[in-house]
């Protein structure tokens, strides 16, 4: 009976693409950049591939899909903008300042939005839902989140004496949620830095 011949290497042959040394959030930071730049729809998997170092093999094989890319990419970029929030409502001010240069940030930031590409979380928002329930959840607890800080801080001037007492934790925080995500979509129109300063001043005088 004839036999094949053997492999001269019987070894199993190397994964095309980059090892799983890689940096995580590295590869997550490049792909929030191209989520961020070109919105979900239109980012395909070559530019996902090009911006992160990876071959397809490896993108699928940490992330599933681009969809699963996303959500790391979301998560990544929420935990950041929430530590930064809650870094700049711990800084030594009295509570009402404290508040209004927390809020003041977003007119800052809002006033660069029309040169660049807005604000992931509310890109995600307006671009994905109500359709994608597996990203809800995870944009409806950053949103709770910041709401979260934010109460904190008015909290606190109620507590200093500053701000009303009878104001509901719930109703405030969804105002100034409200408030912030607004700034942040007026932010790609025509709206001057003043205006947006004078919406902050309207909403500290709707807390006394």
């Amino acid at each position: 009976m004839t036999r094949s011949p053997a492999r001269a290497n019987s070894s199993p042959l190397p994964e095309r693409g980059r090892p799983r040394e890689f940096d995580i959030d590295n590869v997550v930071d490049a792909a929030s950049k191209v989520f961020w730049e070109q919105g979900y729809y239109a980012t395909s998997i070559d530019s996902l591939c090009k911006a992160t170092g990876l071959f397809r093999a490896s993108l699928y094989g940490t992330f599933g899909d681009k969809h699963g890319l996303l959500v790391a990419a979301f998560d990544r970029y929420a935990e950041g903008a929430i530590a930064r929030l809650k870094e700049r409502l711990e800084a030594d001010l009295p509570p009402a300042e404290l508040l209004r240069q927390a809020l003041l940030h977003y007119t800052h930031v809002a006033s660069k939005l029309s040169e660049r590409h807005g604000c992931l979380i509310t890109n995600a928002v307006t671009e994905l839902l109500p359709a994608d329930e597996s990203l809800r959840p995870h944009i409806e607890t950053t949103l709770r989140r910041i709401s979260s800080h934010l109460v904190a801080a008015v909290v606190k001037g109620q507590q200093a004496g500053v701000f009303n007492p009878d104001l509901d934790e719930q109703e405030i925080g969804n105002f100034l949620l409200c408030m912030i995500q607004g700034m942040r979509v007026l932010g790609k129109v025509s709206m001057s830095e003043k205006e947006r300063v004078a919406i902050v001043t309207m909403a500290m005088r709707a807390l006394n």
